[in-house]
């Protein structure tokens, strides 16, 4: 009979009950906070502290109690930390050890009393007693048995999360790389020009037709036959020219002065002997050696338009350097290292002021720019950003549940990873397989003693498929009393439903 109390169940057992109707009534028992077996003096449950072990761990986390009469019972319950009472009104007033203390008139009763010879009978009733508390020992502690259960998968996902690697609280740990100074030169090209003329110049030499010297001021007009002009950059004296009547011989008077074309440009530039016309009869002009240097040239100019064209390519080429110190990078990282990267920003480029206006020299368009900055870069382990979405999806799993890691899928989706100021971004999409967690200590508890016919409906309940039940010995009809002969083994999860 079974009798239910606030809190409280009271299991009464007769005293013809073994271990395994003592269990069975334990386990179908309401749920309590405590349970109390009344059992009769005499009960072969009695007879073992083992089988009062197994009692007590049937009971699992219920407090469990003992009533009874017989004091030896009672003994071994508090040697397996078994609470037992005489009667109920002891269990009632907690009195743990209700036995009736010796007093004088006993004492002397027992030391008078003379023992009584055993009768045949008595001593094989207790040798077959001991016999079948052997067996029932063995029943319990001799029997083994394996499980195989495989945990039945859900799919959990897909999932989308954004993952950041860098400094200040990031999901994921990055080494910072720089920031590190980088400079680039480049070249504008000037479309700005002014044009400057220049002069042919040469040497005139003037011979003397008279016996008097003269006088050629500087820019005395000498030309060539179709009237190129030059005229002459110095004033110098022309020596008069001398006679002899005998012999009859003249000595020419001369000078050589130099001259200068009256118009700029290359029509300066005379072959020699054709500047041979001038105003005067008193000489004549020749000159010897080609006029050279007369030109018409540009002289290149950078405007400000030319300049801002150049300055737009600064980033740009910046970036390039900014690219090169991470190839640096990454030939330098070490193993099990991804670098991304590198943030480039412009701290510095050459003002409009030192070159808008500026002249180039003749025949030179290209001018130069400088730009400088820094380089920043992100030094990350190879295992991420999968490793950091994984303890994301372990968190999104139900509670209880654990998920298959190596079976998980972990997507970076299109357009990232990026870099920013901050570190590097990542929108991944994840999905996995969970699981219900393996409690194997509350799963041998659950199957002690239990029929094979029930082992499937324990592990359905507990998210489990079973795979086989093996005992030894092989005949044995049902799963060991003692949990602690019970081996649990997992095997692969039964997948519901894909990852």
């Amino acid at each position: 009979m079974t009798v239910q109390a606030a809190g409280r169940t009271l299991i009464d057992l007769g005293g013809r009950t073994t271990v395994l109707d003592a269990m069975d009534r334990v386990r179908t028992a309401p749920p309590a906070d405590e349970l109390v077996l009344s059992v009769a003096a005499g009960a072969p449950v009695l007879r073992s502290q083992v089988f009062l072990e197994v009692l007590r761990r049937a009971a699992a986390t219920r407090r469990i109690a003992l009533v009874t009469a017989d004091a030896r019972a009672r003994s071994l319950a508090a040697s397996v930390h078994m609470p037992a009472f005489a009667s109920i009104a002891a269990l009632e007033r907690h009195e743990i050890d209700a036995t009736e203390p010796l007093g004088p008139a006993r004492r002397a009763a027992i030391v008078a009393a003379q023992p009584k010879p055993v009768s045949p009978v008595r001593g094989i009733a207790v040798a077959v007693s001991l016999f079948l508390a052997a067996l029932v020992l063995v029943a319990i502690v001799a029997p083994t048995a394996t499980v195989v259960v495989a945990p039945v998968s859900q799919a959990l996902g897909p999932l989308e999360y954004d993952l950041r690697a860098g400094p200040n609280n990031a999901d994921i740990n990055a080494q910072t790389l720089g920031p590190t100074p980088i400079t680039a030169k480049f070249t504008g090209t000037a479309t700005g020009s002014r044009t400057e003329d220049v002069k042919a110049a040469g040497v005139e030499h003037f011979t003397n037709q008279t016996t008097n010297s003269i006088n050629i001021p500087k820019g005395t007009i000498v030309s060539t036959r179709d009237n190129i002009r030059f005229q002459t950059s110095e004033a110098k004296t022309l020596p008069a020219s001398t006679f002899t009547i005998f012999p009859p011989s003249v000595t020419a008077g001369t000078v050589d002065i130099p001259i200068e074309a009256v118009d700029p440009g290359t029509r300066g530039n005379v072959v020699a002997h054709a500047i041979t016309n001038s105003s005067s009869s008193q000489f004549n002009v020749d000159n010897v050696q080609p006029t050279t240097g007369g030109d018409s040239r540009k002289i290149p100019i950078v405007q400000l338009a030319d300049y801002n064209l150049a300055a737009a390519r600064a980033d740009a080429e910046l970036q390039k350097q900014g690219d090169a110190q991470m190839d640096g990078w990454k030939r330098t990282a070490g193993q099990g290292k991804t670098v991304y990267g590198a943030v480039v920003k412009r701290t510095t480029l050459t003002p409009a002021g030192d070159l808008v206006g500026k002249e180039l020299p003749v025949g030179q368009t290209a001018f130069e720019l400088t730009v400088a900055g820094t380089a920043t870069g992100y030094s990350v382990v190879d295992t991420e950003p999968r490793a950091a979405t994984i303890v994301r999806l372990q968190k999104a799993a139900q509670s209880g549940y654990d998920i298959d890691p190596s079976g998980a899928v972990v997507q970076v989706l299109a357009g990232w990873p990026t870099v920013q100021d901050d570190g590097v971004h990542w929108r991944v999409s994840a999905r996995a397989s969970q699981f219900r967690r393996l409690d194997e200590a509350a799963i041998r508890s659950a199957l002690a003693g239990r029929a094979f016919e029930e082992v499937n409906g324990v592990m359905s309940d507990r998210g489990l498929r079973l795979v086989r039940v093996s005992t030894w010995p092989g005949w044995w009809p049902r799963l060991p009393v003692l949990d602690s002969r019970i081996q649990i083994q997992k095997d692969a999860p039964a997948a519901t439903g894909s990852p």
